[in-house]
């Protein structure tokens, strides 16, 4: 029994920091781009950057613009 719950335990807990140390981005939405001609809402996605489409326009939070930049230049 003991070895069942170290298993668990093992299999848990790195799940559980990785999902506790993810940014919450609580800025005001800005413009960050145009969605037409690029890749830029697939790398948002993948860097787990959340964004809004508004008339063709990418927005994203504005305390999230650095790691934008990081991600998608």
């Amino acid at each position: 029994m003991k070895k069942v719950l170290v298993l668990v335990l093992c299999c848990f807990l790195p799940f559980a920091t990785l999902f506790a140390c993810q940014k919450e981005y609580t800025g005001e939405y800005i413009e960050w781009g145009e969605k037409t001609k690029s890749n830029a809402t697939e790398l948002l996605a993948d860097n787990n950057i959340p964004f809004e489409i508004k008339n063709g326009i990418i927005y994203i939070p504005e305390d999230a613009f650095d790691k934008a930049i990081n991600c998608c230049s």
